[in-house]
């Protein structure tokens, strides 16, 4: 049984407790934030173990396993102190705020240690979809396109200071919200070659520095080319949309509904706390890593992590950004 230490319980840390819940070889132990009535919250409800300070949970040797769920500018040095004090490290995305954080936690040794958090891999829709790709009974990938419109305003920018800034955030939309959908095409197609990025911010100008909206042309390793939308200024919050042209035919993902040639073959669940769009992939990517042995390295996201800084590099070149 693993003792577990969510890092962070802010957000996204309260979905990180449900998923332990679900977990046989797992327990939350402990939770490490600043804010104590976050601690205290995770307490009355776990049980946990509170910690003020992130060097008192390392210096613990009761604990086996750290949750980094914390702000993105935090989250390289934690993972580098946590792998060197000999704990297992589960790692929300993105892994590091900025590409020289990445080669560095890339160099560290166990690095490969890492559990990433790339939870909408495990939606029943897109594991259907990548068994259909295996088999190859829908012939070779043609074309993709991919489109996430969600709502970020001025109120959710405001509920943390570092979120909205380029020290703090490394980014806006792409690091934090439509690197999920990124993360799916290369995971679904293979690893992405080319960008070509533009990037602005329509909604929320004066308010945060980094973007709120992209559209980009990508292409594969394999030739094959798509194009990606997404923005944080519409007002509604729908499912992401995914769909693949074929050699046989067309799969769709949407509204957490996967189609094929018209035909419905698979269907997400909401998630059971949190926003229902996100599906439960977090349950399953957690019970997976401790129950079964079996995750996501930072290996198996270093497309997707190199894809969305060259797209950044791409879209602020020339512009005295990043």
């Amino acid at each position: 049984m693993k003792n577990v230490c969510i890092v962070g319980y802010g957000a996204i840390g309260p979905i990180h407790g449900m998923a332990l819940e679900q977990t046989k070889q797992a327990r939350l132990y402990g939770v490490c934030d600043i804010d104590p009535e976050r601690r205290r919250l995770c307490r009355e409800k776990y049980g946990a173990a509170e910690y003020a300070d992130f060097d008192a949970v390392l210096a613990d040797r009761a604990v086996d396993s750290v949750h980094i769920c914390t702000p993105h500018w935090l989250h390289y040095e934690m993972i580098q102190k946590a792998l060197a004090a000999g704990k297992d490290v589960v790692a929300e995305k993105p892994v590091t705020r900025t590409r020289q954080e990445w080669t560095a936690l890339k160099a560290l040794e166990d690095a490969d240690r890492v559990c990433v958090v790339l939870q909408n891999r495990l939606n029943p829709c897109i594991q259907k979809m990548w068994e259909l790709i295996q088999e190859g009974s829908l012939g070779s990938a043609r074309a993709f396109r991919a489109v996430l419109t969600w709502s970020r305003d001025r109120a959710y920018y405001g509920s943390g200071e570092w979120r909205g800034r380029w020290a703090t955030e490394g980014g806006g939309l792409l690091i934090n919200q439509a690197i999920h959908t990124l993360d799916l095409i290369g995971y679904l197609l293979g690893d992405i070659r080319k960008v070509r990025t533009d990037m602005c911010n329509h909604t929320l100008e004066g308010v945060i520095e980094v973007e709120d909206t992209l559209a980009a042309h990508l292409e594969l390793e394999s030739g094959v080319r798509g194009v990606f939308f997404a923005t944080n200024g519409y007002s509604e919050n729908p499912a992401p949309f995914l769909e693949i042209s074929f050699e046989k035919g067309v799969a769709r993902y949407m509204d957490q509904k996967l189609w094929v040639n018209g035909c419905l073959a698979a269907e997400d669940a909401p998630a059971a706390a949190g926003k229902d769009y996100w599906g439960r992939g977090h349950e399953r990517l957690i019970q997976r890593y401790y129950d079964e042995g079996e995750y996501f390295s930072i290996f198996d996201a270093e497309n997707t992590m190199e894809t969305m800084f060259s797209m950044y590099e791409d879209a602020y070149r020339g512009k005295g950004e990043l």
